[in-house]
Parts: C-alpha cells; sequence; structure tokens
C-alpha cells in the first residue's frame, strides 16, 4: 500500500541519516584527536570520508531494512522504554555484524589476488585495537538515533519539524482544510463489545486510517475519541482534492480489511465527514505540555458540517467554500450533490452543503 510504504521509507530514510551522521561524528572525534595529541593534519582526508560514508549507508541499510521488516513490528506494542532499549540492543548487534561483514569484504576486495588475505587475522584485528571503543560508542548512537525516531513517530514528522524550526512560536494566521471523521454508532458500538475490546478497535482503525492520510500529505491534528481531525495547507489540500480523495482512500483501506474487522469485532467501521476550509490562527499553547493548535471559525464549521451527516442522512458533506476550491478538472471525475443551506450550531450565517462521490 502507498501510504504504509511512504511510512516505511521515510522510517528507512531517518535510520539511514542517523548512522550516517553517528559516522561522520566518529570520524571528526578522531581526526581531532589525531591533530590534538599526535599532530596528525590529514586524517580527514577524502578517501577516509568517502569510507565512512559507504560503512554509514552499509550499516544504516542494514539496520533499517530490519527495523522495517522485523524489528518494528515485534516493539509494536512494547512501552516506549522497552521499546528505546529493545531498538538500542538490536542496533548494537547489526551494527557490528555489519561492520564486520565490511572490513571482511574491504580485506577481500584489496587483497584477493595477492595470496595474503586471511580471514582469522582479519577477525583477530578487528576484534581489537577500536572494538572495544565501539562497545562504549555504538551504545550511545544508537539511543540517540532510536529516541529521535520514536519520538518523531509519536508527534509527527511535521509536528517535530514545526517544533524544532519554532514555526508556530509565534501566533499567526494561515489557510487551512480541515476533516473530522467520526466513526458512526461508536457509542453503541462501545457498550456493546467493552471498553477494552473497543480501544483495540480504535488502535486497528487509527493504524488503517494513517497510511491514507500520509499519502494524501494530511496531518493528523487530534485524536479526539473515537473522532480523527485531519489538516492540510490550502494548496496540499485543494490543488489535487486530496483532502476528498483521502476520505475515499480511508474507506478503501478499511474496506481491504472488512474480513478481519469482521471476525474480530462483527462489524465493519463506517465513518461521518465533514470538511471546510478557511482562515485559521495557529500557534502554540500550554507551558509543561507544549501543543501546536488552530483556532478559528473554520475549525469549528467543520466540526459542525460533520454532526450535520447524521442529520441530512449523508457520510460525507463538505462546505460550498472548499467545494469551490477544487479544480473543475479533477470535479468532473466527481458527482456531487447539493444539500441545501443551513445554519449550523453556534453559527449565526448560512452556509450551502455538498455531499461528494467518486463517478464509477
Amino acid at each position: 500500500m502507498p501510504g504504509k510504504l511512504s511510512r516505511n521509507l521515510k522510517v528507512a530514510a531517518w535510520i539511514l541519516f542517523g548512522f550516517l551522521t553517528a559516522c561522520y561524528v566518529y570520524l571528526a572525534f578522531f581526526s581531532l584527536l589525531g591533530r590534538v595529541y599526535q599532530g596528525v593534519a590529514d586524517v580527514y582526508d577524502v578517501f577516509t570520508f568517502f569510507r565512512f560514508t559507504a560503512i554509514g549507508l552499509l550499516v544504516g541499510g542494514i539496520v533499517a531494512a530490519v527495523d522495517v521488516l522485523f524489528l518494528s513490528r515485534l516493539t509494536r506494542n512494547l512501552t516506549f522504554l522497552v521499546t528505546l532499549l529493545v531498538g538500542t540492543l538490536s542496533y548494537m548487534a547489526l551494527t557490528l555484524l555489519a561492520l564486520l561483514l565490511f572490513v571482511c569484504g574491504e580485506e577481500l576486495l584489496l587483497f584477493r589476488d595477492t595470496g595474503v588475505f586471511s580471514l582469522e587475522g582479519r577477525l583477530r584485528i578487528f576484534f581489537s585495537g577500536e572494538f572495544f571503543i565501539l562497545l562504549l560508542y555504538l551504545p550511545f548512537a544508537g539511543v540517540v538515533i532510536n529516541f529521535f525516531r520514536l519520538v518523531v513517530q509519536r508527534v509527527g514528522e511535521k509536528n517535530f519539524w514545526n517544533a524544532v524550526s519554532g514555526r508556530y512560536r509565534f501566533p499567526h494566521e494561515e489557510e487551512r482544510v480541515f476533516m473530522f471523521l467520526d466513526m458512526r454508532g461508536s457509542t453503541s458500538i462501545a457498550e456493546e463489545i467493552g471498553h477494552e475490546k473497543y480501544h483495540n478497535l480504535l488502535y486497528d482503525v487509527f493504524n488503517d486510517i494513517a497510511g491514507p492520510v500520509a499519502t494524501f500529505k494530511g496531518e493528523v491534528y487530534q485524536y479526539v475519541g473515537d473522532s480523527v481531525v485531519v489538516s492540510w495547507n490550502m494548496q496540499a489540500g485543494t490543488r489535487q482534492m486530496n483532502c476528498v480523495n483521502c476520505y475515499f482512500g480511508i474507506l478503501e483501506s478499511i474496506g481491504r480489511k472488512n474480513g478481519y474487522y469482521r471476525r474480530r469485532y462483527g462489524f465493519v467501521p463506517q465513518f461521518w465527514a465533514g470538511l471546510h476550509a478557511g482562515k485559521v490562527t495557529a500557534g502554540e499553547v500550554g507551558d509543561e505540555k507544549l501543543e501546536i493548535v488552530f483556532h478559528g471559525d473554520t475549525v469549528n464549521t467543520a466540526a459542525r458540517i460533520q454532526d450535520e451527516c447524521d442529520e441530512l442522512g449523508e457520510e460525507i458533506l463538505l462546505s460550498e467554500e472548499l467545494l469551490f476550491l477544487f479544480p473543475v478538472r479533477l470535479l468532473k471525475n466527481y458527482k456531487t450533490r447539493f444539500k441545501g443551506t443551513t445554519t449550523l450550531k453556534g453559527r449565526v450565517s448560512l452556509i450551502s452543503l455538498y455531499t461528494i462521490d467518486k463517478l464509477t
């Protein structure tokens, strides 16, 4: 699936970047020691730089592949600290194995035709010298790489970079698209299956939603009970109709697993969605726990539109303001129906609502 593939590639890129950085830090540290204590000025030469780059790519590639394919699945239900510990130990073991393969392969290529290559001798060299330094350095590097990966995974890549860059340190105005997605009949479902099984249901649903959200360039703004609020900047949400396509992508993602949901929970989740676009004020709030929030009529209106789905008997509703932002050439692939003009709860001005569906 494109969404899952995209997430896996991002995780792999983070790990690869982390190991490349760790290799460069290691090289820079020993280059500095060489200059200070031995007066060596050319330790950090071009050949050494490319050699360490190759090491970083090999080690990072192996670790990333194992992490994405196996390790992340094994640690999926573990706590943050346990996941950090298991990941760090696994990274250490994989790094040492990759380094051993690299140095043996390097030695074999260099001395293959001379007859002087000795695997036993190369192993003896590998397990002496810098080996014990690596045993001290690798836990530190593994903890740092894993910690940042887990933090990014929990807060979201865009939220992480927004926090690092300070983009929302001071409130400012933005134009954004919001989709409020709510699971239908959630109250009766929770009562029927029990709170523990209901939590597992939401866990599965939110995981299946994550793929289409990433594919269509959205950001999960909030999880509110059994609801998800997804947001886009105006261009990303409207130019290719990503906000609407995300909704249909979610339906397809859940539909592909309808057998699983029926077996485990006795039904397939269905949703109501309300979409609206406009200006909001964006900024950070909170002291001990900083959070990026969007305030304004646009957010409230999107939530009220989603509430109207039940009243109007539609699964998806969007405002006329948002509909008119979509390219006409793309709208030809959809069927829209006018559902009337109404006054939403807590709102004075009238708003025109539409439903939309893909043409078969």
